[in-house]
């Protein structure tokens, strides 16, 4: 009898076990749309010792996703994804910066550190393993953003020319 009850428990307490299931499609969509982003381009990695900067949350190109990630120890990663695809995943060192991109689903997601902050072992781990959020993951990503919504309107920003603020004369003094 002892074994049956383990047997019918044994799949309610395993995936209580491994973490957050999957983000909430429609909770996906609608955190992605807060920030004008596609939710197929959101993407979440596991870097020990890092967390994502959720105010850093944003729109990367045209329609790519990014976050930048941080350690206590003051250690920096941008992740920033690539509707387009069309790269080579790998890794690549300029100075003592390093990069790896891999592709998931069409979509380049691109890992990118200081070699001091993280070694190219990891860093090429984390990208391989880049996924959509899991439900943890997505209100960690999105803690400092607006739930929902349109971008805020500044009013102060010109519709045409270089984006500079319309300043009313004699604003700076």
């Amino acid at each position: 009898m002892r074994r049956r009850w383990v047997l019918v428990l044994l799949p309610l307490l395993v995936p209580a076990a491994c973490g957050s299931g999957p983000a909430d499609a429609d909770e996906l969509a609608s955190r992605a749309a807060s920030i004008g982003v596609d939710p197929d381009v959101v993407y979440a990695v596991s870097l020990d010792g890092f967390e994502p900067a959720s105010q850093s949350v944003g729109v990367y190109g045209d329609a790519g996703f990014s976050v930048a990630y941080t350690s206590p120890a003051g250690g920096f990663a941008q992740l920033t994804t690539d509707p387009r695809g069309g790269t080579d995943a790998g890794c690549v060192a300029v100075d003592d910066q390093r990069e790896c991109v891999a592709v998931h689903d069409g979509v380049a997601v691109r890992l990118s550190a200081a070699g001091d902050a993280v070694d190219e072992d990891t860093l090429r781990a984390a990208v391989e393993g880049a996924h959509p959020p899991s439900a943890d993951e997505l209100a960690a990503l999105f803690a400092d953003v607006p739930d929902g919504g349109e971008p805020v309107d500044r009013g102060d920003l010109p519709p045409v020319g270089d984006g500079a603020p319309v300043d009313p004369e004699g604003a700076a003094g």
